[in-house]
Parts: structure tokens; sequence; C-alpha cells
């Protein structure tokens, strides 16, 4: 990897974990949600659908999907692959026996590359490079990966952090590749949430999540996600499994950990409350979530390189908080806002991100500068 490029992916390298932070801390509330069964489907109701939908990670299918994203992200060496399928068209095809054993294609323009998970091993396999990568290690927070938005996975994951202040109605069904389906809308309750709506519909049948849509406050679509082609059952076992590769190169990397990666340090204790909003769920090594339901934002703290590094990066397409003590900078990009602050004289600083209006993620800065957690010594 050649200096510029390490300097550039590290610089970055908080920005990518706030982007990780959006799309897998969801996933805990998601995770935890009650199941429902079937029934007489005319009496589902709203909120029944979407316990089916976050119930049917079991459900068995085959075919391929299409999302595309809005966020606008920056071009980053190393994080392409992030940034494009954020921000951008992602085709993939998928194979799902069950939440531990998958497959999921990237499909280009030149190839595809296949992201295997058979029983708690995740392989990689580049067709166009005949490369074949086993990944070790499970992270706590990673960066998103096209499979998180194929649209079971990311229906799975925005439904989970619905709340019971937010709206849920029923949307007209239609057609999602062959497949007769039911809609659901959520509006969040709450007017700090950037997400206007997320709707999804999903097959009548099992529950899953065959097309969903997130809207922000200001009527745009920041991610959309559906099947074009779906075949209900169960897919080939040779299919989703992992490729021996004969005379392809094979390599072993371990999972990024965006945690160990952006925060080298503990003993910072976060506040109780910020903006108005109640901790929540303490995600991990130092990371806390504020709010509930789609309303929610989290904090993380830096070390001081990296606080030094991401402010730089992000300056010229931010904007200056101007907030007493210290210097706080702001990105929106669609539903997604960001902060990176740091105080004076401090050597360390956060990086505050959510799903939530930027007046909300200001008046969190502003309370981390005017009063820092114990814990954050230079």
């Amino acid at each position: 990897m050649s200096v510029v490029t390490r300097t550039a992916r590290l610089r970055w390298a908080a920005v990518a974990a706030g982007v990780g932070l959006i799309v897998c801390v969801p996933a805990v509330t998601a995770a935890i949600a009650g199941r429902a069964g079937g029934g007489d489907d005319a009496a589902t109701t709203p909120r029944e659908w979407v316990a089916r939908a976050l119930g049917s990670a079991r459900v068995p299918y085959t075919g391929l999907a299409e999302s595309r994203g809005s966020l606008g992200l920056p071009d980053v060496p190393e994080l392409e692959s992030v940034v494009r399928q954020l921000g951008d068209v992602t085709r993939t095809r998928v194979w799902w026996a069950g939440p531990a054993t998958s497959r999921v294609d990237v499909v280009t323009p030149t190839g595809e590359q296949g992201i295997y998970d058979a029983g708690g091993r995740t392989v990689l396999w580049d067709y166009e490079r005949a490369r074949l990568t086993d990944v070790l290690g499970d992270p706590p927070l990673r960066l998103p990966r096209p499979d998180d938005l194929v649209p079971p996975q990311a229906a799975r994951r925005l439904l989970g952090g619905v709340g019971p202040g937010d709206e849920v109605t029923a949307l007209p069904g239609q057609r999602v590749a062959g497949v007769a389906t039911a809609g659901v809308r959520v509006v969040p309750g709450d007017p700090r949430s950037t997400i206007g709506r997320l709707d999804v519909w999903l097959d009548r049948g099992s529950g899953l999540p065959v097309r969903v849509d997130v809207v922000d406050d200001a009527g745009a679509t920041s991610l959309s996600s559906r099947f074009t082609d779906l075949d209900l059952g169960a897919p080939d076992p040779a299919a989703i499994r992992p490729p021996t590769a004969p005379g392809a190169a094979h390599d072993t990397t371990t999972a990024p950990d965006l945690v160990s990666q952006i925060q080298r340090f503990r003993g910072v204790r976060l506040p109780g409350s910020l903006a108005g909003l109640p901790s929540g769920e303490f995600v991990t090594g130092g990371i806390v979530t504020y709010g509930s339901g789609l309303t929610r934002f989290a904090v993380q703290p830096l070390t001081g390189r990296l606080t030094e590094s991401a402010l730089d990066a992000v300056r010229a397409g931010s904007r200056d908080l101007e907030l007493p003590g210290g210097e706080a900078r702001l990105v929106t990009s669609g539903a997604v806002s960001l902060v990176i602050l740091r105080g004076d004289g401090a050597r360390r600083g956060y990086l505050v991100t959510g799903l939530v209006t930027p007046d909300v993620l200001t008046a969190a800065a502003g309370s981390l500068l005017a009063d820092p957690p114990p814990g954050q010594r230079g």
C-alpha cells in the first residue's frame, strides 16, 4: 500500500466508521425483535407485517437484486466499494439458505465478486482476479458490505428500529419480481429524524421483504433496494459452497474492526443524555447510541491523530458550527449527518453521527464541548 493511499485511508477512517454505525447499529435492535407467525392475510395489521418481516431471516430464496444509494459520499482510496454501494447502483445475485449460510455476488460489467457465509466462515471470491480470501474474525462493528443492502437485510435493520411512537400504516400491494406483496409505510413520530418515510413491501406468504425505499425529510430517496427476480425456496447447496478454486491465489485476512482502527483508548464515559435524547445501547469500545426508534445517533470517541485527520479530510465539504470551546464541523448528505469535533487544547475528539437533523447533532456537539466527559485526557 502506498504512503498516499494509507494516509488517505486513515484520514477517512472516522467518516467510514460513521457510515458503519448507521448501517450496523439498528441491527442490534432487529436482532432482539420478536417474531410473528402467519395468519389471516386480510386481518394482518401493519405492525404485524413489520413483525413478520423481522422474523423472516430464515426464509430461503434465490434472487437478483438492485440497490440505489444517493448518500453522495466522497471518493476514498481503498473504500471505493463502500462509496459506490452507498452512492450508486449495486447489482447483486443472492443465494440465501439462512442467516449463517448464504452467498451474495456483486455483478459488475467485467465480472462478479462473491461473499460466502458458510457456517461462521466468510470467504471472498474475486472471479476476475482468480483470488480466494478467507476472512477471519467477526468484528462488532464493520464497514457496510453489499449484502447489507439486499432488500431483506436492509429492511430488517431499519424496521428493527421502529418504535411505538412511529406511525405504521398499510400501503397498496404491488408485484415485485413476480411476487404479490403487502406494503407498509413507517413515518417517524419524532420530527428530529431525517427519515421522512420508510416504505417496505414484503411477500404475503413468507413475510420476506422484497423492496425497501428510504426517503429523507426533504423528499429525496436516500436508498432504494428491490428484487428484480426472485425464487422462494432453498437454493442449490452447490451454489452456496465456497469454491476450492484450484490454481487461484489464496489469501487470509482479518476482518477490519472499525472500533480497533478508530478508537485505541478506554476510559471515556459519555453522558446519560445528549441533545435531549437519553442514552440507549452501548455498542462496543466506548460507542454509545442516543435516542430510540428511527430517531437515534451514535457518539464515538476518537484518538487525537484521527480527529485531526478527519477534520482535515472533511474541511472542504463541511460547515463550521462555530461552537464555543473547540472546533466542530458538520457534514450532511441525504438522511445521514455527522459532526467531527475537538475541544480547545484537547488531544482527543468525537464522531457524532446519525439519522437525525443537523440541529440535534449540533446540540450534542455543543454539550460535549461545553462539558467534556470524564476520561477525556490528553
